[in-house]
């Protein structure tokens, strides 16, 4: 449940800038983004759509979902994991032990899914049924022997999808509304100042587990063969390395650009150039809690607000489809951000003032008083 960034690689690899339709337009790098907004959406709309079924099981985080402390326990357990993660990634062991239980939680999860539509049974969100155990532990052993991006895109979608609604029900209107600016804080926060969760997500590869969508601008990137994203900063030691391997010298402040493509030691710094110097890894990442944050609050709204239901299939009210929409304009900001601004950056500030701002316009729209939706 971990936030992550989006990154979008400088320049085309050799092997996709033969890849540009009649009018101009260079599919393979219009067609990956694309891809993050599809998967983007098959979790919230699947979230939405399991919300009534994970709420009969009786799958939620917690217990009282009024109580603002529910936003201090989350906080907790996300920043835990964090420090954890990145302690094992710099001493150098225990990162497999990390991706074992990771991947258990997307197990149990699919477990979860097993369990709410009919096919097994539970004790405390744990599923305990054969047929769901099974599923589990299927899962896992996928995951582990083949972790392809398109088998951890799968599981992220469908463990996102399960994740959604588990914590949308454990949070009420104001709790909800204070994670998603505390959250949007927190993440701008760790990638631009303290660049913390690019080290996280620098890691990422290492453990390839389905905590964010991973889509490659061709299809001969592998993610089983790779063990470094080069998302994180780099050391200044390796830095230097390459800078004397190219003859080229980067500034402390200096950030490649869309124009200046061949601008190498910041790309390695930055965005992660592979080793033939050739660019950066022809793939572009957004972190699974990019999704699951913002799927939340819509989730949230259809639940708790008391305002008439307009899509039944996914227990939606106005002010639910308005976070929805939301979300796809923030994503799409963040996207444009992106590909105007290489690296790494922050995918809850512009997702969450989307989700806010369609979450507030849908509540108007339905007459539910603003108080009302913000909890107050």
């Amino acid at each position: 449940m971990s936030t992550g960034p989006a990154a979008w690689p400088v320049s085309a690899t050799a092997e996709t800038e033969d890849a540009t339709a009649a009018d101009g337009w260079d599919l393979s790098r219009v067609l990956p983004p694309l891809g993050l907004g599809v998967l983007y959406l098959a979790t919230v709309l699947g979230g939405l759509a399991l919300t009534n079924e994970i709420e009969a099981a009786g799958i939620v985080a917690f217990e009282d979902p009024e109580s603002v402390a529910n936003v201090g326990y989350f906080a907790v357990i996300i920043v835990a994991f964090t420090a954890i993660t990145i302690a094992a990634q710099r001493l150098g062991y225990g990162m497999q032990l990390i991706r074992l239980y990771m991947l258990g939680v997307f197990g149990m999860l699919v477990g979860d899914l097993f369990v709410v539509m009919g096919y097994g049974t539970h004790v405390a969100g744990v599923p305990t049924s054969p047929l769901a155990l099974a599923a589990a532990g299927v899962t896992v052993v996928v995951l582990w022997v083949y972790p392809e991006w398109y088998v951890v895109d799968v599981a992220a979608v469908v463990g996102g999808a399960v994740i959604i609604p588990m914590m949308g029900l454990s949070f009420a209107p104001l709790p909800i509304v204070i994670l998603l600016v505390a959250w949007a804080g927190y993440d701008a926060y760790s990638v631009y100042v303290s660049g913390h969760m690019q080290e996280l997500a620098g890691g990422l590869g290492e453990l390839k587990a389905p905590m964010m969508y991973v889509v490659p601008y061709t299809l001969e990137f592998s993610l089983v063969e790779l063990d470094d994203l080069g998302i994180g900063p780099k050391d200044e030691e390796e830095v230097d390395a390459n800078a004397d391997a190219t003859g080229e010298t980067a500034g402390d402040d200096d950030l490649a650009g869309p124009d200046d493509p061949g601008d190498t030691e910041d790309q390695d710094r930055y965005t992660g150039a592979g080793d033939s110097g050739e660019g950066n890894l022809p793939v572009t990442f957004l972190g699974l809690g990019d999704a699951i944050i913002p799927g939340m609050l819509a989730v949230s709204a259809g639940h708790f607000l008391d305002a008439p239901v307009v899509v039944e299939a996914l227990n939606a009210n106005l002010p639910a489809i308005g976070a929805l929409v939301g979300g796809v304009v923030g994503l799409g900001a963040l996207l444009l951000i992106a590909n105007k601004f290489e690296g790494v950056h922050a995918g809850l500030p512009p997702l969450n003032a989307g989700v806010l701002g369609g979450y507030l316009v849908g509540a108007v729209l339905a007459d539910v008083p603003i108080t009302a939706a913000l909890g107050i």
